[in-house]
């Protein structure tokens, strides 16, 4: 009667090194962390190199300020291509007055200041508290709308405030504009007589707004954006707030212009009605992510940069052979090609076997 235990212990010994085998995954996870972990280190350094060079460039003998000048610019408006990027590349809402956002935030710092002596440290938070309720409101009109639809109803709004700040002559200077008072090298008034100092600011707008991307488009409300613009009705019978989703998208869009708008103002010290509000300032913000990357964290700033480059390129070729416009037609031209070859932008062209949004 006691043999039977020994049986079974003996059966039960025979089956037990079945499980040695589970060793080897445990071995590959290790592998797989170690090769994540110098990914992330590569991409890291990727990341570092280009912000170290542009930090630089103040130091460098042959840098002079219109290479300085030239590089704020691009991160100027690579920064206002990251905001747009979030609603319209991540969200898929084709907001064609953004502008809106970026008049109201260089106007309200610009009133503040001259009028009140409230620096742009603390007038560029109303000019985004008054963005928020602004996007609240155009939002809750327009969002129920789709594709062109939506658009257009962005394009009127922008054109009804061009109107108005044409109107308040007293408030916003009319057709002629609103210029700053300049007081001199002032950080209270965030006020410089050389581009260097906005170089530094520009770059910390351009970094924040990568990295903000980048945790959008990795965080819950991020998947929830993209499955909006992917496939609307799919997405709420998922579960998804859609309106709730696409306004909160749009605010976040419209707060981060804002801020980036305040820069804008203290580095070009005025402002008018169509540079702000018009609609050739709208696609001036678009073309970043359209010729980058829609929906990628590396496409405003790569689109930027080209955008920027041929600008200058173009403006020096059209006073040399004497030709006005030159550069509104490479603009043009490159959109079309960036269109026609490569519809997913320039990051989607060269990374082409990038799948996950959040590793752009």
């Amino acid at each position: 009667m006691l043999e039977a235990p020994k049986k079974a212990s003996k059966k039960a010994s025979t089956k037990a090194p079945v499980e040695a085998p589970v060793q080897a995954p445990l071995r590959a996870t290790g592998a797989s962390a170690i090769a994540t972990e110098r990914l992330a280190k590569r991409t890291l350094a990727y990341c570092l190199l280009p912000i170290a060079i542009v930090a630089v460039l103040p130091l460098v003998p042959f840098v002079n300020n219109y290479i300085i000048a030239a590089t704020v610019r691009a991160l100027i408006f690579i920064s206002l291509g990251q905001a747009w990027n979030i609603v319209a590349g991540i969200g898929g809402q084709l907001s064609l007055g953004h502008g809106v956002f970026l008049g109201l935030g260089c106007y309200t710092t610009g009133i503040l200041f001259n009028r009140y002596g409230i620096p742009p440290w603390i007038g560029g938070w109303a000019a985004m508290l008054l963005s928020l309720a602004v996007a609240f409101v155009m939002g809750s009109m327009t969002l129920r709308m789709r594709g062109v639809f939506f658009a257009l109803a962005t394009v009127a709004v922008s054109l009804a405030l061009v109107q108005l700040s044409r109107h308040f002559v007293d408030l916003t200077g009319g057709a002629d504009g609103l210029a700053l008072q300049f007081i001199g090298n002032s950080l209270w008034a965030m006020q410089a007589r050389t581009p260097a100092p906005f170089l530094y600011a520009a770059l910390a707008f351009v970094v924040a707004y990568y990295w903000i991307t980048r945790w959008i488009l990795s965080s819950n409300f991020g998947l929830e954006m993209q499955a909006v613009r992917d496939d609307e009705v799919a997405a709420a019978a998922a579960g998804v707030a859609v309106f709730r989703t696409k306004l909160l998208g749009f605010m976040l869009s419209a707060a981060m212009t804002s801020l980036a708008a305040v820069l804008y103002m203290q580095y070009y010290m005025a402002i008018d009605p169509e540079a702000a509000f018009g609609l050739s300032q709208a696609i001036q913000l678009q073309l970043p992510a359209l010729l980058g990357g829609l929906g990628t964290a590396l496409g405003p700033i790569v689109g930027g940069a080209v955008m920027v480059f041929l600008s200058e390129v173009t403006n020096w070729g059209s006073t040399k052979i004497g030709i006005d416009g030159l550069d509104v037609l490479v603009y043009g031209l490159m959109l079309l090609i960036v269109i026609l070859r490569a519809p997913s932008g320039i990051v989607g062209l060269v990374f082409k076997n990038t799948v996950t949004g959040g590793s752009r």
